[in-house]
């Protein structure tokens, strides 16, 4: 009995790890276009804020689909300029906290193919951007879309 009740804690010790595993749903990340870097990223769940040179601030609300897809889409308090396109991103690890980024349209029928790399540079998000995600994740309702 002692060796089942062992065996059984063990399997839900490697369920829990293994529903956290999803390594691009948490931290800040670096946006690399052709070896460049043009961007950061800070990410917590269902929510991302992306910051560039010059230009303000987006926020941007992520559905997973798989572990390797998710959509993503612009949201802003006040819809004027926000783009209505909704982007289906595939991503695939090329090395330890290095992901290839390639996102095309979902919700249109464009030929738009975009290819970034993503960098993982931390597990946490700056307190200036967790706040506002946190708020997010906790206040809206993220539904399904096919």
């Amino acid at each position: 009995m002692k060796n089942f009740i062992t065996l059984i804690l063990f399997f839900l010790l490697i369920f829990s790890c293994a529903q956290n595993t999803n390594p691009i749903k948490n931290g800040t990340f670096e946006l690399y276009e052709n070896d460049e870097l043009i961007g950061k990223i800070y990410r917590l769940n269902n929510f991302q804020i992306e910051t560039y040179e010059n230009v303000d601030d987006h926020i941007a609300r992520i559905d997973y689909k798989t572990d390797s897809t998710y959509l993503i889409r612009g949201i802003e308090k006040v819809q004027v300029g926000v783009d209505s396109i909704v982007f289906l991103n595939k991503y695939k690890m090329i090395k330890k906290n290095e992901f290839q980024i390639t996102a095309e349209p979902y919700n249109v029928n464009l030929d738009y193919k975009y290819k970034a790399v993503l960098k993982k540079i931390s597990d946490d998000v700056d307190e200036k951007y967790s706040d506002t995600l946190k708020y997010l994740n906790r206040n809206y309702k993220i539904t399904e879309e096919k």
